[in-house]
């Protein structure tokens, strides 16, 4: 498996299709979401994602919001779930976060029943649940690193 970090200007119209696709799969048919996907956010994030041959099995994107940074999008396909792949895809993410925005807060819209796993990255809830996406969510916040 190989990892690959790429601006939106940077990725090939083949990589972009593939991550679309794998967005879609999880997202639109997965979770049944109806939520706008893609988005104008796309074309100032980070695209972070590991292929498995031509196929990609792992995806996230990080961008900047004012002073702060957020990721989200954060799947992995689902023959690759349970494999051990959510640590790789984290570390890539939080080590790419460091070098491109380093010392920035981290603020996220975690799926409500996940915000464990991000809490054992050094995220805290703040404040209420609230409907994202169709979804229940919670905001997170790193310090930074």
């Amino acid at each position: 498996m190989q990892w690959f970090n790429k601006t939106f200007d940077e990725l090939t119209g083949v990589e972009l299709f593939k991550i679309y696709q794998l967005r879609a799969l999880v997202f639109n048919g997965e979770q049944e979401s109806s939520y706008p996907d893609p988005d104008e956010n796309d074309l100032v994030a980070h695209h972070l994602f590991c292929c498995d041959g031509p196929q990609v099995v792992a995806y996230a994107r990080y961008f900047e919001v004012g002073k702060q940074v957020t990721f989200g999008r954060v799947v992995i396909r689902k023959n690759y779930r349970g494999t051990g792949l959510s640590k790789p895809l984290m570390d890539q993410l939080l080590s790419g976060i460091q070098r491109d925005f380093p010392g920035r807060e981290i603020v996220i819209h975690a799926q409500y029943y996940i915000r464990g796993y991000y809490a054992q990255y050094g995220f805290h809830p703040t404040g209420d649940p609230f409907i994202e996406a169709e979804r229940k969510h919670i905001t997170m916040t790193h310090p930074g690193l």
